[in-house]
């Protein structure tokens, strides 16, 4: 079993009010799991502009994160060789 623990926070001027949200998740491989984290993850920032400040808690969440929101990461795609 997998668990995410999100805490969403709305700021507010007055007081800031917290909410907890722990999910457990059963019967996900590991490829559903990176997937689902940073689906989180685009929610997350996604609602960042409404005042609502999302923390992420899971294992190993900021390598998932950085590996699957990175783009080409410095390797060369291109199938033709210049001379």
């Amino acid at each position: 079993m997998k668990t995410v623990t999100c805490n969403l926070i709305r700021k507010i001027e007055k007081n800031n009010k917290k909410k907890n949200v722990s999910l457990e998740v059963e019967g996900i491989s590991q490829g559903q799991w990176s997937t689902f984290l940073l689906e989180l993850n685009l929610m997350k920032k996604a609602w960042k502009p409404y005042g609502v400040d999302v923390k992420l808690k899971a294992h190993s969440i900021n390598k998932i994160i950085e590996k699957g929101t990175s783009v080409n990461n410095g390797i060369d795609t291109s199938k033709r060789r210049t001379l």
